[in-house]
């Protein structure tokens, strides 16, 4: 069988890449071939495909694959580099060319709360590209993620340059996430490859529904910084919005705060990892 996935070498890719080695051929699509090569030089017997912005599809139609992976997506626009481009334009080429190449199914890494009228344009980008994708007539299988934790996370190298210059972190308390284990994600996608389950989306979401509070918190105590984790209402960030798009790694954007306003928890209208997979680990010790 034949695989191709895009956005194989961030952070979640990585331990899909894993999963799936030695179990399906993998095909690698990159801009970066040596970073690619980098990431997985544990691993032999990977086809690396040079890309660009001008011929991402190109892959499909050169090793025509069974099924296509794509997890490419970004949590902030920079340059030309825009949610409507990554997210919905990008999925539309490779939608495109896996029907003309008749692939097998179509897999795509999409978020919780994936909404076609969200005020978020990263909430409603993600929903265009879920909406092309079914209306299309291929066969797929549409997983939308809570927080997902594992050693890469980004969150984790933010809050370590963040504790440099401040002492307190304010956290809202009147939110809610349910962050799922970056190995239960994987372990998803593996399922999604090797099994005959098709046309169907997932929530994915761990154990335990937590304010951002306590997600502050576990996320310092792991990083090991002792800080204060002020709680404060939600809509406290909107206030500051100014003051905090002027930080050199800005803590939040006017989208990202559209999308605190809705706790980001499964919803119990569709299938999830316990579905799947029979269990859910312990987002807080295994990844």
């Amino acid at each position: 069988m034949n695989v191709i996935i895009y956005g194989s070498y961030g952070f979640v890719g990585r331990y899909i890449v894993r999963n799936l080695y030695n179990k399906v051929n993998l095909i690698l699509p990159a801009r970066n071939i040596k970073k690619i090569q980098e990431v997985f030089k544990d691993l032999s017997l990977i086809n690396y495909v040079q890309i660009n912005e001008y011929n991402i599809q190109e892959p499909i139609y050169r090793f025509k694959p069974d099924i296509v992976i794509n997890l490419i997506g970004i949590l902030t626009e920079k340059d030309n580099q825009t949610f409507e481009k990554v997210h919905f334009e990008i999925t539309k080429s490779l939608v495109d060319a896996s029907k003309a190449v008749s692939v097998k199914k179509f897999v795509q890494m999409s978020a919780l709360g994936a909404d076609i009228n969200s005020k978020s344009r990263y909430l409603k980008t993600k929903a265009m590209a879920e909406e092309y994708i079914i209306k299309s007539g291929l066969n797929y299988v549409i997983f939308r993620p809570s927080i997902i934790i594992g050693r890469e996370q980004k969150l984790f190298e933010d809050f370590k340059f963040y504790s440099k210059i401040t002492p307190i972190f304010m956290a809202p308390y009147d939110a809610k996430v349910q962050p799922v284990s970056v190995l239960d994600v994987a372990d998803c996608f593996e399922k999604a490859v090797i099994s005959d389950i098709k046309n169907e989306i997932f929530q994915l979401c761990g154990n335990e529904v937590i304010n951002y509070v306590e997600l502050f918190k576990f996320v310092l105590d792991f990083i090991g910084v002792k800080r204060v984790v002020l709680p404060v209402p939600k809509k406290t960030f909107k206030l500051l919005l100014p003051i905090l798009s002027l930080m050199p790694k800005p803590i939040m954007t006017l989208d990202q705060y559209y999308m605190l306003e809705k706790d980001n928890v499964c919803s119990g209208r569709y299938k999830g990892v316990k579905d799947l997979l029979g269990f859910k680990r312990d987002w807080r010790k295994d990844f």
